[in-house]
């Protein structure tokens, strides 16, 4: 019975389960995020992501193993290496679902984490490693960038200058709304007085023509009677 092929087997599980492949940078891109290896801190659009240590462990190892299948066992060995776990499946599965909640991910259509039937799991996404995190953004391919956020998208367009541009626009359309108020008061108010002083001065005239017409009457009475 030829037994060379259970041996070969044997001897890649043998190596798998010694632990990830070591990769000499400090940085992983991937997407919208950057990972620092070394602190092992996890980044997105250059913000900080809380993430457990034991689901930072088992990123580093999908990282480092991007594209190829991560067994379950790889994993169990990797988190727990001197822990006799009774529920493997269980904890396994409870890891990797809280990682892909910390990345946004869907198990039904992964972007990152790709489950592989009864053998574990495989990271899709491109990996650029790098030791500086500026160049490992410059590396990415242009596509890779906005997958979990699209930084190019209309969010981007509300910078500060152009925030500061738009409320600078509306306090001049709100401040030319009430000047144009103002104005119209006053040109009410202005014609308004002005009516007013044209009814007081037609008034002082009638009274005085009538003390005029009332003064020429009695004139003429004296002229009819000169004796009274």
């Amino acid at each position: 019975m030829n037994t060379q092929p259970n041996a070969m087997a044997q001897q890649d599980l043998q190596e798998g389960l010694q632990g990830p492949q070591a990769v000499p940078a400090r940085y992983a891109r991937f997407g919208a995020f950057l990972a620092d290896l070394e602190r092992a801190e996890l980044y997105q659009n250059g913000r900080r992501v809380k993430v457990q240590a034991k689901l930072f462990q088992a990123l580093e190892l999908l990282l480092r193993r991007a594209g190829d299948v991560v067994t379950r066992e790889e994993v169990r060995c990797h988190l727990w290496p001197e822990t006799f776990l009774t529920n493997l499946d269980a904890n396994v599965n409870t890891t990797m679902n809280k990682l892909r909640q910390v990345l946004g991910d869907s198990p039904e259509s992964p972007m990152y984490i790709e489950t592989i039937p009864r053998r574990g799991y495989s990271f899709l996404a491109a990996v650029q490693f790098s030791n500086n995190p500026s160049e490992a953004a410059l590396e990415m391919p242009y596509k890779e960038l906005p997958t979990v956020a699209d930084v190019s998208g209309p969010g981007a367009l509300w910078s500060n200058e152009r925030f500061y541009v738009f409320a600078r626009m509306v306090s001049l359309l709100f401040g030319g709304m009430i000047l144009g108020a103002l104005l119209t008061f006053v040109w009410f108010f202005s014609q308004a007085r002005y009516h007013r002083a044209s009814t007081g001065v037609s008034t002082s005239m009638s009274v005085a023509q009538y003390e005029l017409n009332w003064l020429a009457g009695l004139a003429g009475e004296d002229r009819l009677n000169p004796h009274g």
